[in-house]
């Protein structure tokens, strides 16, 4: 029995979720605009992987993953500087106290 990776199964669910929801939009008349929706979501998940490093060698579920790292990574390096800042006013303002 081969071991699917959750890439495989991700792209699996998503086909079929796309051709449920193209049959149900063919039935109402609005398969254009699926169509530029599809599009445009295919564009931006193209410009994320141009943005993250090795992103063209990820799938989508890997890339988001990714992403969602790099994220939290940013905060952590947010709420460092906002500490550092505030450690460094303080020490600033100890220094004009005591006329240094």
């Amino acid at each position: 029995m081969a071991v699917e990776s959750p890439a495989a199964g991700f792209e699996r669910r998503t086909k079929r979720r796309l051709s449920q929801t193209k049959a149900s939009v063919c039935v109402s008349g609005e398969e254009d605009e699926d169509e530029e929706e599809e599009e445009e979501v295919k564009e931006k998940i193209e410009a994320l992987q141009r943005i993250i490093p090795g992103g063209t060698a990820l799938g989508v579920d890997a890339l988001f993953e990714e992403i969602a790292g790099y994220i939290m990574s940013l905060q952590c390096h947010i709420k460092t500087i906002k500490v550092l800042t505030s450690f460094l006013q303080r020490l600033d303002k100890q220094d004009m106290k005591f006329g240094g």
